[in-house]
C-alpha cells in the first residue's frame, strides 16, 4: 500500500502535470526549456520479423505517414521525429530462423531489409528506421532494467501460466478456452485464437498491480489518450477488472530464450520481448537523456502519436504506460489502435492462401493509390475492413481517374485556355459571387477546415471522402457550365476554368500527405508555389495563377492500355446524334445531376460522365 501511495505522488508530481511546469527547471545550450519548441513525434509499431510483411503492416505505416505529414503541413515550424523498425529479439524469431536454417541475426537482417523497402516503395517519410538488435537500443533497454530494480518495481519470483509462443505472452485461466480439433483438445487464448501451453517457471517479475488505479486515473484525465473511442472503452473496462490486472513477466530464462538483450547482472534470463520492444520509442528520441531531472521534451517526449493494431493495445496502452511511469515519464500524448483487414471477409492468414500482398498491389496500382484506397475504406480505424482487389481497381478507374484525373485535362483544353488567357477571370475576395459558382466556392472555402476537423479526430475515411467529394462537385459543376462551348461568353469560361482550377490547386495541397507523389506531380503541373495548409483556400494563390498551367500529365495511367495507335490518352467517345430535350445538354451528353448527399456519407461513383463532343474531358 505504500508503494501505491507513492507512486501516486509520484505521478501527479511528474506525469500528469503540464509540460511547462513539469520543464520548468531543465535547460539546453543556455535556454530555458519552455522557449524550445517540442518536435513532433509520431511512431508506428516495430514489426516482427517473423515473417514477410502484409498488407497490414503498410495500413499502420501509412496511417503514421499521414499524422507526419500533416503535421508537417499544418505546423511547418515544428520538427517531426518519426519513426518505423522492426521488433527483431524473441522466440518466435529464434524459431523462425532455426526452420529456414539461418542463424537470428542473418534471418533479421533479411526480413528488416523488406520492411524497410517497403516504406521506401510506399513512399513512408520515416525519420528513423530503428532495429531492436541495434546496440544502442540493447544499452537502453539494459538502463531501463537497471532503473526500474532501483525503484522497487522488478522482483524476482515464481511464474505460472498458459503462454502463447505466438503472442509472446502468459494468459491468465479466464483468457484460455478449450478447442476440439479432430481427437485432440488444444488450449487457445480467447484473445487470438492462438494456442497456448502451461509453463512453469523462475522470472523477473514487473508490479503492474501497483499502477492499476494510476493508469485509469491517466486515462480519466485524458480522454483522447486512445483512439478510437472503442479503444479507449476497452482499455478502461480491463483496468477496472482487478482479477486481469497482475504482475507480468519480464524476462525468461536463458536456457528457453537465448535470442535476446540479457538481463544486466544475471546471464541466466533474458529481458521478455515487450519489455525489450517497447522501449525502442526511448531509444529513438535519445534516451537515457542527461541532465537534471532529464524529461526528454526537448527531444520529441512524450510520443505525440503511436499508431498500433488493435490486437497489441493491451502492450501499449497498459504495459508500456506503466512502465513510463515507474520511470517517472510521461505516458504518450495518444494511443492510436486501428482495426485489422481482412480478405474475402475472413482474418489473413498465409495457410489459407488469402493475404494481400502490398508489393503486388502497388506495383499494379501505385503506390498512391493504394495508399488513398486504404484511407477511403479502412480510414475511420474502428472496425474491420475487407481487402478486395475489385474494389481497388473500381476506386482506382472512378475516384482517382475519372474524377480528379479527369479534371485536369478538361481545364486545360487549347481552346478554353486560350479564350481564358484574353480574358481573364479576376477574383477578389470582395467581389460578389456569381450566383452559379456559389455551391462550388463555398465548398472550396470550407474544405480546408473540414479536412483539418476530420484529421484531428483521426478519421482518414471521412478526410478522403470530404477532398473526393469537393473534386465530383467540381465536375458536376463543369460540365454544368460547359466553358468548352464558343457559344458561351468568355467571362463563363474563364469562371469554369478558374474554378476547376482552384479545385484541383487547393484538393493537391490538402492531398499531399495522403498521395505524396500525385499530390506533388498535380501541384508541379498547376504550378502551384506555395503549397502550405494556409493557401488552402479559393484565390491564396494569387491573380493570374490559374492562366500558368501548360504541359498536361496523366495522372492515373489506363490500367488496360490498348495498343499504340495514334490515339490520345482521354479518346472521346463518338456520340449517338439522337437529341436531348435537356436544354443543359448537347450532342447527347449525359445530364448533370447535382448531389446532394454531403460528406463524410459521399461515396465516390465508379462510372464517369458522358461529356458533350467538345468537352476536352474523356
Amino acid at each position: 500500500m505504500r508503494l501505491q501511495r507513492a507512486l501516486r505522488r509520484e505521478l501527479l508530481r511528474t506525469c500528469l502535470r503540464s509540460p511547462t511546469s513539469a520543464f520548468r527547471n531543465f535547460s539546453t545550450s543556455g535556454r530555458r526549456c519552455e522557449e524550445l519548441i517540442k518536435p513532433f513525434y509520431v511512431t508506428t509499431p516495430i514489426y516482427y520479423v517473423n515473417a514477410a510483411p502484409h498488407i497490414g503492416h503498410l495500413y499502420s505505416s501509412v496511417i503514421a505517414d499521414i499524422v507526419a505529414r500533416w503535421s508537417r503541413l499544418s505546423n511547418p515550424d515544428v520538427p517531426v521525429i518519426f519513426a518505423t523498425g522492426t521488433d527483431e529479439f524473441g522466440m518466435k524469431v529464434q524459431q523462425a530462423a532455426s526452420a529456414e536454417g539461418k542463424e537470428p541475426q542473418e534471418f533479421c537482417d533479411d526480413v528488416s531489409q523488406k520492411f524497410r523497402d517497403l516504406a521506401t516503395i510506399a513512399n513512408i517519410s520515416c525519420t528513423r528506421f530503428i532495429r531492436t538488435t541495434e546496440q544502442v537500443h540493447q544499452d537502453a533497454v539494459q538502463h531501463v532494467w537497471r532503473e526500474l530494480v532501483k525503484r522497487g518495481h522488478i522482483y524476482k519470483g515464481m511464474h505460472s501460466g498458459w503462454y502463447c509462443v505466438a503472442d509472446e505472452c502468459f494468459y491468465t485461466e479466464p483468457q484460455v478456452e478449450k478447442t476440439v480439433d479432430g481427437v485432440m483438445v488444444r488450449h487457445v487464448s480467447k484473445e487470438s485464437g492462438r494456442p497456448v501451453e502451461w509453463a512453469e517457471e523462475e522470472n523477473y517479475m514487473f508490479r503492474l498491480c501497483a499502477f492499476q488505479q494510476p493508469l485509469l486515473d491517466w486515462l480519466e484525465s485524458n480522454p483522447q489518450a486512445i483512439m478510437p473511442h472503442k479503444r479507449y472503452k476497452e482499455v478502461v473496462k480491463t483496468l477496472e477488472d482487478v482479477a486481469s490486472i497482475r504482475d507480468i513477466s519480464v524476462s525468461r530464462p536463458k536456457s528457453r530464450l537465448q535470442w535476446g538483450v540479457p538481463v544486466p547482472d544475471d546471464p541466466d534470463h533474458t529481458v521478455y520481448v515487450w519489455l525489450d520492444a517497447l522501449i525502442n520509442y526511448l531509444t529513438v528520441v535519445g534516451y537515457p537523456w542527461r541532465g537534471e531531472a532529464p524529461t526528454g521534451w526537448a527531444e520529441g517526449w512524450p510520443a505525440d502519436v503511436q499508431v498500433v493494431g488493435k490486437d497489441i493495445v493491451k502492450f501499449h496502452a497498459i504495459y508500456w504506460p506503466a512502465f513510463l511511469m515507474a520511470l517517472g515519464l510521461e505516458p504518450p500524448k495518444q494511443i492510436l489502435a486501428h482495426a485489422h483487414w481482412t480478405k474475402d471477409n475472413r482474418k489473413m492468414s498465409k495457410s489459407t492462401g488469402n493475404v494481400a500482398d502490398p508489393n503486388e498491389a502497388m506495383s499494379k496500382f501505385g503506390a498512391d493509390a493504394v495508399r488513398m484506397y486504404l484511407c477511403a475504406v479502412g480510414g475511420n480505424l474502428a472496425e474491420d475492413a475487407d481487402w478486395s482487389d475489385e474494389r481497388l481497381r473500381a476506386f482506382y478507374v472512378g475516384s482517382l481517374r475519372h474524377n480528379l484525373g479527369n479534371l485536369l485535362p478538361r481545364i486545360m483544353s487549347q481552346s478554353i485556355m486560350g479564350r481564358v488567357r484574353k480574358c481573364p477571370f479576376i477574383y477578389t475576395e470582395d467581389a460578389p459571387v456569381h450566383e452559379d459558382d456559389k455551391s462550388l466556392h463555398d465548398t472550396l472555402q470550407r474544405i480546408a477546415a473540414i479536412v483539418q476537423e476530420h484529421v484531428q479526430k483521426r478519421e482518414f475515411g471521412h478526410t478522403v471522402h470530404a477532398i473526393l467529394y469537393a473534386l465530383t462537385e467540381a465536375n458536376g459543376y463543369f460540365t454544368k457550365l460547359q466553358p468548352w462551348r464558343t457559344t458561351e461568353p468568355v467571362e463563363v469560361c474563364a469562371r469554369g476554368q478558374f474554378y476547376a482550377f482552384e479545385t484541383l490547386r487547393i484538393a493537391g495541397i490538402l492531398l499531399q500527405p495522403f498521395m505524396p507523389s500525385k499530390a506533388t506531380q498535380l501541384l508541379d503541373i498547376l504550378k502551384v508555389e506555395r503549397r502550405g495548409l494556409e493557401a488552402a483556400k479559393v484565390g491564396a494563390e494569387g491573380e493570374g495563377a490559374h492562366l500558368r498551367v501548360a504541359n498536361l500529365e496523366i495522372l492515373f495511367p489506363d490500367l488496360n492500355p490498348k495498343p499504340a495507335s495514334g490515339a490520345t490518352e482521354y479518346p472521346r467517345k463518338k456520340q449517338p446524334s439522337t437529341k436531348t430535350s435537356n436544354p443543359r445538354t448537347t450532342s447527347g451528353a449525359a445530364p448533370y445531376k447535382k448531389r446532394t448527399t454531403s460528406p463524410p456519407n459521399f461515396k465516390p461513383s465508379t462510372s464517369k460522365w458522358t461529356p458533350s463532343d467538345k468537352d476536352p474531358g474523356s
